[in-house]
């Protein structure tokens, strides 16, 4: 089952990933995420970008589509812009935040039914948005990025907000912005700098473009892990530094879960790719440095 809905273009510079090579060919040449792009590629292109300046919507597809190689993603791009064409038509000129908001919610959750997995919460489903979309159901985060991609192509602005244990969206200018839950049908929390929108015993926490995808990625590793699933949980954590080849930690993790699957090459690069990263004093630095020296004497 596809997108019940009706792509737009984005570019992005080159970077270089050590995995990048290898997940493209496993889709073939005839493969692409209607961008002209396989999704390593994409994700290259991405990762390159500023952590507010990537494409929620198109990234987070692009991540499912390692999932789904033979999915054509055109039609999931295109419903992406009818969220926004819909939110667009309904709203008012000028809006207020609560206003805009109110829309949002009416677009997504009323119109096109989009809700938390209430039943299935754990489900690997509800972090993958192309079965999100499918079954208009998923985890807050992943709900999250609709609203927040609406948002931006919708002309609105929004701001992913992290919470112990749940996952906001801020609507709105900063000095009027509101606080909505998409995973609730986007039932409006309150005013941003409102100490009534501080839910579960803490204050929201702005976070990036980037690391609202790298949260998604983290939901799918936690239950990896959960799941004793190592070589699933590698293959997350190697998207994840697709998505921010800048991160030490991610190369880090990307390096301990190669070791222990016997992937030492892999293991040694991503070791020599957290010392280049990390600041030479830091704790990470050392241990990853420690750690190249061991898998080098493995490796000869």
């Amino acid at each position: 089952m596809g997108p019940r809905a009706d792509c737009i273009n984005r570019t992005g510079r080159v970077a270089v990933s050590p995995f990048a090579a290898n997940i493209a060919k496993s889709f073939g040449n005839g493969w692409s995420m209607g961008l002209g792009l396989d999704p390593a590629t994409a994700l290259r292109k991405f990762g390159q970008l500023a952590d507010d300046a990537v494409p929620l919507g198109e990234a987070a597809l692009a991540l499912a589509g390692f999932d789904h190689p033979t999915t054509d993603l055109s039609p999931y791009l295109t419903h992406l812009q009818q969220l926004a064409d819909d939110t667009r038509r309904r709203l008012s000129q000028p809006a207020s935040a609560e206003d805009a908001a109110s829309v949002l919610a009416e677009t997504i959750a009323v119109k096109h039914g989009y809700f938390g997995d209430t039943i299935s919460y754990d489900d690997m489903q509800n972090a993958d948005l192309i079965r999100v979309i499918d079954r208009r159901r998923g985890l807050p985060v992943a709900l999250g990025i609709l609203y927040l991609e609406t948002a931006a192509r919708a002309g609105i602005g929004g701001t992913g907000l992290n919470m112990p244990g749940h996952f906001v969206v801020a609507v709105g200018l900063a000095s009027d912005a509101v606080v909505i839950d998409p995973f609730n049908g986007g039932v409006l929390l309150g005013p941003l700098n409102h100490p009534a929108s501080s839910l579960r015993g803490g204050a929201p926490q702005r976070v990036s473009n980037r690391d609202v995808l790298l949260r998604l990625l983290n939901n799918m590793r936690t239950r990896a892990h959960a799941a004793k699933d190592q070589a699933r949980a590698l293959t997350i954590a190697e998207r994840m530094v697709l998505i921010a080849p800048q991160r030490a930690d991610l190369w880090f993790e990307v390096a301990r879960a190669s070791e222990a699957a016997g992937k030492l090459m892999t293991a040694a690069g991503a070791y020599q790719a957290c010392v280049k990263l990390a600041d030479a004093d830091n704790e990470i630095s050392r241990e990853a440095a420690i750690a190249l020296h061991a898998v080098k004497r493995k490796i000869n």
